[in-house]
């Protein structure tokens, strides 16, 4: 068996609801496209799929009942609405951190010569600059 680290350069001790927010932000992406660079909000989970994910989450996030062996159900819509709330208040921060890293890496093939990058990172950055924005204004942030 082989471990192979993806990505440990921008490895995080994250708020979970932060992490939860860049997940669902990569259902917006298709690495495979022409444009693997544009994120669709169209393709962001719908309220069913974050709670079935929330449900998930949490039923594997608690310490089995040593006593009965046995891993809670399901939670409570307040402890799913909670948790859906965090990662609606942490969503603009992933695509902040996404937007500058787009900016670096653009930086970093400038500053190399490669002027043919196999990624567009300043359209990615683009991209989530306009997913910040726009979900600043949803939060009723201007």
């Amino acid at each position: 068996m082989q471990i192979v680290v993806v990505d440990f350069e921008y490895a995080a001790s994250n708020p979970l609801a932060f992490d939860i927010a860049n997940h669902f932000h990569e259902w917006t992406a298709d690495y495979h496209s022409s444009t693997p660079h544009l994120l669709d909000p169209n393709r962001y989970p719908t309220k069913e799929e974050r709670y079935n994910f929330y449900q998930a989450y949490l039923a594997h996030s608690y310490p089995i009942n040593t006593r009965t062996s046995s891993v809670p159900k399901s939670y409570s819509e307040a402890e799913v609405s909670r948790l859906e709330h965090q990662v609606r208040i942490w969503s603009p921060a992933s695509h902040a951190m996404w937007t500058v890293w787009g900016v670096v890496q653009a930086r970093d093939y400038l500053e190399s010569g490669d002027l043919e990058a196999d990624f567009d990172y300043m359209g990615y950055a683009l991209c989530r600059m306009e997913g910040f924005i726009r979900e600043l204004s949803e939060l009723g942030i201007q």
